[in-house]
């Protein structure tokens, strides 16, 4: 249920004056959903390489800052929002149900916490300093500290994901 304020910023956002029936409404929010998820994408992008080219040219723009603000503020708001309203949280009547998405989580989290860790280990230790125009010096601890912050990341979203996962008795 969308609250007075969203209810008013919707009308003239959207361009329409009367309301809307059931279906038009659910045509509506499945747009704006798909918008919000491109939007988040598209932001994540962007500052990334305004990243880079802050880097490039060795400052830290304000721009980076704001996108980087607007991406988390949309993670974390469409988070917030479903977890209050529980649509995140999906049921297990059966042990079998529960045990097989229970490992499919720690495969699927293994997996992001090594993508994490790379990506970050690449990032941090080749790409950003060979755009600075750094030397590139990477040591047994750098190594080590990307892949316990890879561990970290995939341990943390699982245990967030489980969160989700419920076993009816």
């Amino acid at each position: 249920m969308l609250n007075k304020i969203e209810k008013r910023m919707l009308k003239p956002f959207i361009g329409y004056s009367e309301e809307r029936d059931e279906y038009q409404q659910g045509e509506i929010h499945r747009i704006l959903a798909g918008a919000c998820m491109h939007a988040l994408y598209l932001t994540s992008g962007l500052m990334l390489i305004s990243l880079i080219m802050d880097t490039i040219h060795h400052t830290f723009t304000f721009g980076t800052m704001a996108l980087f603000i607007v991406q988390q503020f949309l993670a974390y708001y469409i988070l917030i929002r479903l977890r209050k309203t529980g649509v995140a949280d999906t049921e297990y009547e059966s042990d079998a149900d529960y045990e097989q998405i229970i490992n499919a989580l720690k495969k699927k989290y293994f997996l992001a916490g090594a993508q994490w860790g790379i990506t970050m280990f690449i990032l941090m230790e080749f790409l950003f300093p060979a755009l600075a125009g750094e030397k590139i010096d990477i040591g047994l601890f750098n190594i080590l500290l990307w892949c316990t912050t890879g561990a970290a990341f995939g341990i943390i979203t699982y245990f967030l994901q489980k969160r989700n996962i419920k076993k009816i008795v």
